[in-house]
């Protein structure tokens, strides 16, 4: 190695070095203002200051980006407090709007049978002892509430009380097969009771039973309470006829009968705790 460095070749290698390197700081000099050291150092690192330039920027555009991101981050933040608020006023208006549905409700039934004592009731759960649609509310006996008393939603037939508590009651509803309502259809004024059985129950129909064979109630008839035995004021609402069979036991007849309210979508109900020929209480 030794013997290299000292040879007239890497003599001659040196020489070419110095020259192309004074050629370079002349060259560089004449078409600059800036003195030869200056001038060479920037050629010499020219493309090591682009890189900087660029890293520079891109650091610079980060650092906004990630501003930025905080500030959209903030405002997604105010918007989404805004949607719950503005969510939870329009909860507050359906609420609001529903409780006065259902008081106009109570009014109505009110103006049409000023004997009657009500009391509005939450439906809080089912009984879970019965299969057949029972449910619970959220007011007893402190309420006046007593058994037997009957269950309506507007001016339709829920059913009737069966348990009281002091601060709620179990009511069977007319999906309950030992249902037993004394009914009439409204334009024929044909008498029968109106029933169920475990079939119709799961399908959310009752019965009304002990029709003759001649009967002329049809499709589309109203079966209302007739009144009789001082369970259910008179007029109230059961259902509407869907179809007339003939029973298979005997050579009566029965209407299946469409309940007027989809008890499983109900909220609340109101209990009829004093009407006109009203019965003992149980």
């Amino acid at each position: 190695m030794l013997e290299f460095l000292k040879s007239a070749k890497f003599k001659i290698f040196l020489i070419v070095i110095c020259t192309v390197m004074a050629g370079s700081v002349i060259a560089v000099a004449t078409v600059s203002s800036s003195s030869p050291i200056t001038s060479v150092v920037g050629f010499a690192f020219k493309p090591l200051q682009k890189i900087s330039g660029f890293i520079s920027d891109k650091v610079d555009w980060f650092s906004m980006s990630f501003e930025s991101a905080g500030a959209y981050r903030d405002e997604v933040e105010r918007l989404n407090q805004k949607i719950a608020e503005y969510e939870n006023r329009i909860a507050s208006y359906d609420d609001l709007q529903h409780k006065v549905e259902t008081y106009e409700a109570m009014l109505g039934v009110k103006e049409l049978n000023k004997d009657y004592v009500l009391e509005s009731c939450n439906i809080i759960g089912t009984d879970s002892m019965d299969l057949f649609s029972s449910i619970i509310l959220d007011k007893g006996s402190l309420s006046d509430i007593a058994i037997n008393d009957p269950v309506i939603s507007g001016n339709y037939v829920v059913g009737i009380v069966k348990k009281v508590h002091p601060n709620f009651c179990v009511v069977e509803t007319i999906l309950n097969p030992d249902t037993k309502i004394s009914a009439l259809e409204s334009k024929s004024r044909e008498i029968a009771y109106v029933t169920t059985t475990m079939d119709f129950s799961l399908k959310g129909q009752c019965t009304l039973s002990g029709l003759s064979r001649s009967s002329s109630i049809t499709p589309g008839g109203i079966i209302v309470t007739s009144g009789i035995g001082a369970t259910y004021p008179k007029g109230l609402i059961i259902g509407t006829v869907s179809e007339v069979n003939e029973s298979p036991y005997d050579l009566s007849s029965y209407a299946v009968i469409e309940p007027g309210v989809d008890i499983s979508q109900l909220e609340d109900v109101f209990v009829i705790t004093q009407f006109k020929g009203q019965g003992t209480k149980g």
